[in-house]
């Protein structure tokens, strides 16, 4: 369920006589997620120490701490490094990049108590997202699509994607702080298509913040008195999301804050160790470019892109009362679902 900060603490006010829910941001990054575009260049996709991701998460409430970096889970390692006894209380996580074979799309895939065992596991698995998933039901793994429409353009037709995402997840990240409105409505449809066609689908949250400020913008709220618990609670769907989302000119002023991060950190002795002569050409070279707004280019490109996309698939959602087209696999589900 997706609802209000307002009315979250109005439902938790009502559950006191029942477990306390618990808070926690589901999709939270730090230095270590290094940036998936422009490898020349070496950067990050984040500059979040681990330890003020930390505190930042519990300056904004939250009970448990979850760090989900693209496709390590060394962020979390490192924070558990320095302070040890944080562990009752650190949800280690991975943003696993995957896709789909057929079309090429690729998607991230959040995954919830790794180990260094999962994570070689995950890295031989990621693939395909048929694998990857297979993989993650076979262990019993929490774990759900993140941003679900940010990389659809059109490489299947909407319900058809639509429908491959309801057979391939039970959770669907409904509530993300920095993609526009349009997408969090769009994912709450899917799950809403998806109960109609007879599917138990669940919704999660979290702010995708990659500086510092957005963390907490949406949050995952289950009952819990340790990580486990709440790690069962949100696998089973006893969970709420609450939030908002950060808006274009708070997400604008996170984009440039990372870029002079960069520019920053390439004076750090450590960066400078990794950095050759085609690493700081290509920083040198990027300088114009930022200067002459190309960051904010992007940005609006792809923020625009995923809302247009997003409302086209609301569209369709709206207008079919059945899927046109139903896997094997889903359909067995359906059948042995009753209907409401």
């Amino acid at each position: 369920m997706l609802v209000s900060p307002e009315r979250a603490d109005a439902m938790m006010t009502r559950l006191t006589a029942g477990p306390r829910l618990r808070k926690v941001d589901l999709h939270v990054h730090t230095a270590f997620s290094n940036f998936r575009h422009l490898k020349a260049l070496r950067a990050r996709d984040s500059y979040n120490d681990p330890m003020r991701v930390y505190e930042r998460c519990r300056e904004v409430g939250c009970d448990y701490v979850a760090i989900t970096d693209h496709d390590t889970i060394d962020g979390a390692r490192e924070l558990l490094s320095r302070r040890p006894d944080l562990e009752p209380s650190v949800i280690i996580g991975e943003e696993v990049e995957t896709g789909f074979p057929e079309t090429g799309q690729w998607i991230h895939v959040n995954v919830l108590g790794v180990d260094e065992a999962i994570h070689d596991d995950l890295s031989r698995v990621k693939k395909s997202v048929y694998e990857l998933v297979s993989y993650l039901r076979s262990r019993n793994l929490v774990h759900f699509l993140n941003h679900p429409l940010q990389s659809y353009r059109m490489q299947k037709k909407p319900m058809r994607f639509v429908e491959d995402v309801l057979e391939l997840f039970t959770h669907v990240e409904v509530g993300n702080g920095t993609l526009p409105a349009d997408q969090n409505r769009a994912a709450v449809g899917i799950l809403e298509y998806g109960r109609r066609m007879g599917l138990t689908r669940f919704g999660v949250g979290g702010s995708d913040a990659h500086g510092l400020r957005p963390i907490g913008a949406f949050l995952t709220l289950a009952p819990g008195d340790d990580k486990h618990a709440w790690l069962a609670s949100v696998a089973e769907g006893n969970s709420l999301v609450a939030g908002r989302e950060v808006g274009l000119l708070e997400l604008v002023g996170q984009t440039y804050g990372i870029v002079g991060r960069y520019y920053q950190h390439l004076g750090d002795p450590e960066t400078r160790r990794d950095m050759t002569a085609v690493n700081y050409l290509a920083a040198a070279a990027f300088v114009p470019l930022c200067m002459a707004g190309a960051p904010l280019a992007v940005l609006m490109a792809n923020y625009l892109g995923t809302s247009g996309i997003s409302r086209v698939v609301s569209r369709g959602l709206t207008r079919s009362e059945l899927p046109v087209v139903v896997s094997s696999s889903a359909a067995r589900t359906a059948q042995a679902q009753p209907e409401d």
